[in-house]
């Protein structure tokens, strides 16, 4: 049997790759007209009409007349049925696509292709993500871009799965379609499965795109589905419906920052946005670029053209307001995500119950990524059933899984979570979180420093808990654990400060816990943040050799960064408060600490005296770890005033004392300054070899930091020796190392010293592009004085 006049349209159509649109714009037509031609709804086309579509798809000669026959035969053979035939309706249901659909664009080219396949198969699509991502967006958008594969129609359900009212069922979603389909109401059946019959069967042979929007089951939409090739059906929901058979499932993500620009600016305005583009990124970031906040934020300014985006910045900053100011009806945020966790709510089962629970104690756990064990005493339950209550918000896209145990809230979630947290009557409730998770923290924190510091006279003021901290095989699996759940732990500890005691019970013991891994990455700026927090947690019920040591450490970033009278004024402070509580092991580790201060001053004479004073009270306390650093010091005192054999003796009693405890970091590191001292008196054949002592310590119990600032120094000691090679060498391996461990300090440093290597090399201008790198670096670590000095070196004649 010969094609019709409409089938040899849509192919050669669809063989130009045209929508009905495009090809009615190229042939002059209105793209009704296309459609009805295609249908064969409209009788005798005009000669005219088939030459423009023939010449607006490109035909040969032999197409073009296959086409003028395939209208005349048509029309001859059919005129009398169509006569006697009222036209059907076809319906176009779907809502207006937005016109500034932004983004989304590989997500979009995948469902375009797949519903392209409707000529050879049945197509299902499941698009699915958190409330307010963009689904019914994109499922619309992309419906209008394809509507000439679907020539008999579109349906559209509002299965109102996460609305506030009762989601619709299959029958009246049925009853609707049926509706839609030209079924009289009496003739509507009234059981489901008489329904969905009827439905398959008025589907069969057409061509159709169905859009299900907002379902809440596999159940809801199984008989909505049509039976039969040749339709498409393109459903949105908040869960997987990973049982679904045959479906692609497109997940949609937040907007990166670029795009909910893009999508703000077609909203409120390109010139605005283009004016103050900073604020427009700072706005992505606060809205987690989450589609439906950016539109809001976007509708707020379009309607308000004399705000500037900063106004909002204000606004959203405070967390309290923020979800009011994106929504306060049910087209907002707030409403958006309500309708997920309400299902949890209102489950008869304990366990969603438990769920929706534990999404509100999720908002105290600040990080990047979720961590089962620290949820799982956040939540006082054990991993497995906390492993299974997250999973069960995953697949209501109230939390993203990001690998097996492993797990990222967005941001308004949290903050939503936060807000009905915050409730007067779950005070206690998140006050008894709080102090678990502390708890947890507190543990970890404290192991970790056990491993970098195993000497170390510091001691938690709380009994410790470890359940669920995990156990480290080294230093750097320590650090790294640390380094992921860092955030989380300051998010927690700003937290505890809200709750009357808290911080004061857990903020010194937790700081000093956290000075292992601090000091042994050499992160000055994170130990001034923490240690201020810690200082403002001090009570009156703190232990006073507590406070002390929490002074004491608070010193350390300020010498370390350059602010070398600041440091000795808090170290003087916390002599005085060791001295009131009688702690000489404390007084003597201040003494030690300001001989080294004074030192670096320039004030030998002051610097021998505290020196000398550390060792008389660590000789009373019999400090092994003080009497160590006291000769170290001295040692180091005694070479600069001319004292050697003094010198010698104090290094060779620092070396022992280390060798007796053990401690092989602290013979490392010993090994280490000794050979600084050499090589302030010029001999570096002896400091050479004090380095590679401590080099082969470090290397047999693998501290890849310790073993990055060897390397470092004698990269330095081989610079001055002219050998630039070795010196190149050494420091290029220092550098992998303090770059893999997120050593910023010592990367700092080691480019600071290639630097002067490729200006020796008479490579200035990669001297000085390296010298940029480590300014930059120091100036993100708040080391102020050392960026200024290399900037004197970028610029030698400024003084």
């Amino acid at each position: 049997m010969s094609a019709s006049f409409g089938e040899l349209l849509r192919r050669h159509r669809l063989e130009a790759g045209l929508t009905q649109a495009g090809l009615a714009e190229l042939a002059e037509l209105s793209e009704q007209a296309v459609s009805l031609l295609e249908r064969g709804s409209r009788r005798r086309p005009r000669l005219e009409t088939v030459r423009s579509l023939s010449s607006a798809l490109g035909l040969d000669a032999a197409a073009e007349e296959e086409l003028q026959d395939a209208a005349r035969t048509r029309n001859a053979a059919t005129v009398t049925a169509a006569d006697q035939t009222a036209p059907s309706i076809v319906p176009w249901q779907l809502p207006p696509t937005v016109a500034d659909f932004t983004a989304r664009e590989n997500e979009l080219k995948s469902l375009l292709a797949r519903l392209a396949q409707v000529q050879h198969t049945s197509v299902r699509v499941v698009i699915t993500g958190m409330g307010g991502i963009g689904k019914t967006a994109l499922a619309v958008h992309a419906g209008h871009l394809s509507a000439g594969s679907f020539p008999d129609g579109q349906l559209y359900v509002k299965l109102r799965g996460y609305d506030p009212g009762a989601a619709l069922t299959s029958a009246d979603a049925l009853g609707q379609l049926l509706r839609s389909l030209g079924v009289r109401h009496e003739a509507i059946p009234t059981g489901v499965d008489e329904m969905a019959s009827l439905y398959r069967s008025r589907m069969a042979g057409r061509r159709m795109l169905i859009l299900l929007d907002d379902a809440n089951s596999v159940d809801q939409v199984m008989a909505l589905l049509p039976g039969d090739n040749g339709s498409a059906t393109i459903i949105t929901s908040r869960r997987f419906l990973a049982s679904l058979p045959g479906s692609l499932t497109i997940r949609l993500s937040a907007l990166a920052e670029d795009d909910s620009v893009r999508l703000l600016s077609s909203v409120a305005g390109e010139s605005r946005v283009r004016v103050e583009k900073s604020a427009a990124r700072e706005i992505s970031a606060l809205t987690g670029g989450l589609p439906l906040a950016l539109r809001l934020v976007g509708a707020r300014l379009a309607a308000r053209p004399n705000w500037l985006l900063q106004h909002i910045i204000d606004q959203l900053q405070d967390e309290h307001r923020r979800l009011d100011e994106l929504g306060l009806d049910h087209s907002g945020v707030r409403a958006s995500f309500a309708g997920s966790l309400d299902e949890l709510i209102a489950s008869p089962k304990s366990i969603d119950r438990d769920a929706a629970a534990t999404f509100d104690l999720l908002s105290l756990a600040e990080g990047p990524e979720l961590s089962v064990p620290l949820i799982a005493r956040l939540l006082d339950k054990d991993e497995s059933t906390t492993e299974y209550l997250l999973e069960r918000l995953v697949d209501l896209q109230l939390l993203d899984s990001i690998g097996p145990r492993r797990y990222r809230m967005h941001d308004l979630l949290r903050t939503y979570a936060g807000e009905r947290l915050s409730a007067d009557s779950r005070t206690a409730e998140r006050a008894a979180a709080i102090e678990r998770g502390l708890g947890f923290y507190l543990a970890g924190a404290w192991k970790v420093h056990r491993i970098t510091h195993p000497w170390s006279p510091r001691q938690p003021t709380e009994e410790l808990d470890p359940t669920g901290v995990p156990d480290f095989a080294d230093m750097p699996t320590g650090q790294a654990w640390i380094d992921t759940e860092y955030d989380s732990i300051i998010d927690l500890y700003r937290t505890a400060a809200t709750v009357p005691a808290l911080a004061e019970r857990f903020g010194p013991s937790l700081a000093l816990g956290l000075f292992g891994y601090l000091e042994s990455r050499a992160l000055w700026e994170r130990m001034r943040s923490v240690y201020d927090l810690a200082i403002g947690s001090i009570g009156a019920t703190t232990d006073p050799s507590t406070a002390a040591w929490v002074h004491h450490d608070r010193a350390i970033p300020d010498i370390e960064q350059g602010h070398l009278e600041s440091g000795r004024g808090r170290l003087l402070q916390s002599l005085e408060l060791f001295d009131e509580a009688q702690d000489l092991a404390g007084m003597a580790r201040s003494c030690s600490s300001l001989c080294h201060v004074c030192e670096r001053l320039g004030w030998i004479g002051e610097a021998i005296e505290w020196g000398e004073r550390g060792l008389s009270l660590a000789l009373k306390v019999g400090d092994q770890a003080v009497l160590g650093t006291s000769h170290l010091a001295l040692g180091i005192l005694y070479n600069r005033v001319g004292r050697y054999p003094d010198a010698e003796a104090a290094f060779q009693t620092t070396l022992e004392l280390a060798r007796s405890t053990g401690n092989t970091r602290f013979r490392a590191r010993r090994h280490r300054v000794i050979a600084g001292s050499y090589f302030d008196r010029g001999l570096y054949d002896v400091g050479i070899e004090h380095l590679n002592s401590s080099l082969a310590l470090y290397q047999d119990h693998y501290d890849p930091v310790g073993i990055s600032e060897a390397l470092h120094h004698l990269s330095s000691a081989r610079l001055a020796l002219g050998q630039l090679d070795s010196a190149q060498q050494s420091a290029g391996e220092a550098l992998r190392l303090a770059v893999e461990y997120n050593d910023t300090h010592r990367e700092a440093a080691v480019l600071a010293t290639l630097a002067e290597i490729r200006e020796a090399q008479g490579d200035r201008t990669s001297a000085q592009d390296l010298r940029r790198q480590a300014i930059t670096i120091y100036e993100a670590d708040g080391m102020t004085p050392a960026a200024t000095a290399l900037r004197k070196l970028l610029n030698p004649h400024t003084s």
